[in-house]
């Protein structure tokens, strides 16, 4: 498969300020128009930077409000000034607007008692007038080789009013029937753009792209174009893995999707690749893949870079790929980076 390459450049490089509420490494971060907006540490609230000063633009902690001490999972802020919170224990939407300051409505979500949200990390997306929840099985933990077969179809779809509609897509079989043990972990990401889904598990080796007026039985195929410094197969391991006992060097972590983004007729992959050869350091490398869906033509950065460089990708703003990098891990401040393409 014949792609571009390109290096990153850094245009501009905004510290961030926070003025009005403190964290530290974000739990998800989302970029709507010139705004970044993450959620703070344990999820525990929303804060708002500008990205081309870094300046501070709101904050809200969901834990302030005794009446509505909210822990959430995660949040969707696509239909920004309106940012829908995930709960899971409660197995809630609460709807909050950052121009009124306040909840504008909860929605309660129509599970079954056999079925859960992830505690934190789930996906989670609202797209017109649905939701897009990642589901498991209840009372089932990451840990539990059966995670991936207990899911069954994973992806719940949702109305605004918390019914569910349906239940969609599976797990590779890869890790539904694993001929091997693995790391267990979120390997996947997804988006919705112009009515189909794209998500991708990298150790497919493509993007599947769903058609959301149909079944989701079928879809299409999208081949991922493969690095020399880039893994993508599931690595096997000797013996289920166990945080606790499993020595440093059988921890080898395959490439996961650490965010797919679909925007303006490009696709944005942004890979998180483990360190296996050094496990003890803790290292993890990163990697950005563009896709033209027009042209279906690939871009894809010429070599991986320490995650600690400049940070995770978040998106796109205006023609700038936008980083950011909040680690604090040898840096004594948070920074917003805007990088080109070379």
């Amino acid at each position: 498969m014949n792609f571009k390459e390109f290096e990153l450049k850094i245009e501009e490089s905004k510290i961030i300020n926070d003025r009005i509420g403190f964290f530290q490494k974000p739990s998800k971060s989302q970029i709507v128009s010139d705004s970044l907006i993450i959620s703070v540490g344990g999820f525990s609230g929303i804060s708002i930077y500008n990205i081309k000063n870094g300046e501070q633009i709101d904050y809200v902690n969901t834990l302030s409000d005794p009446k509505r001490s909210l822990l959430f999972s995660t949040f969707d802020a696509s239909d920004f000034p309106d940012v829908y919170l995930l709960e899971s224990k409660r197995k809630m939407i609460y709807h909050y607007n950052f121009n009124e300051k306040d909840f504008v409505k909860t929605i309660q979500l129509e599970l079954g008692e056999n079925t859960s949200i992830p505690v934190f990390g789930g996906k989670f997306k609202k797209y017109r007038d649905h939701f897009y929840i990642e589901l498991n099985a209840a009372e089932t933990s990451l840990l539990d080789p059966e995670y991936y077969r207990k899911s069954g179809e994973f992806m719940g779809v949702f109305d605004t009013e918390g019914e569910q509609i349906k239940r969609v897509i599976q797990y590779p079989r890869q890790m539904t029937y694993p001929k091997s043990h693995f790391v267990p972990d979120n390997y996947f990401s997804f988006d919705i753009y112009e009515d189909k889904l794209y998500i991708c598990f990298p150790f497919e080796k493509y993007i599947r792209v769903y058609d959301l007026k149909g079944d989701f039985e079928k879809h299409e195929s999208i081949p991922l174009p493969l690095k020399d410094y880039m893994d993508l197969d599931l690595i096997e391991i000797p013996e289920k893995f166990n945080p606790r006992s499993t020595p440093i060097e059988q921890r080898q972590i395959s490439a996961i999707v650490k965010n797919l983004q679909v925007e303006n007729g490009k696709l944005f992959l942004f890979f998180g690749i483990n360190d296996n050869e050094q496990n003890e350091f803790y290292r993890e490398f990163c990697s950005l893949f563009e896709l033209d869906l027009d042209k279906i033509t690939w871009s894809v950065q010429k070599t991986h870079i320490d995650l600690g460089e400049f940070g995770e990708f978040v998106g796109v703003s205006g023609r700038k790929l936008v980083y950011f990098d909040a680690a604090l891990i040898n840096k004594d401040n948070k920074f917003i980076n805007l990088m080109i393409m070379e």
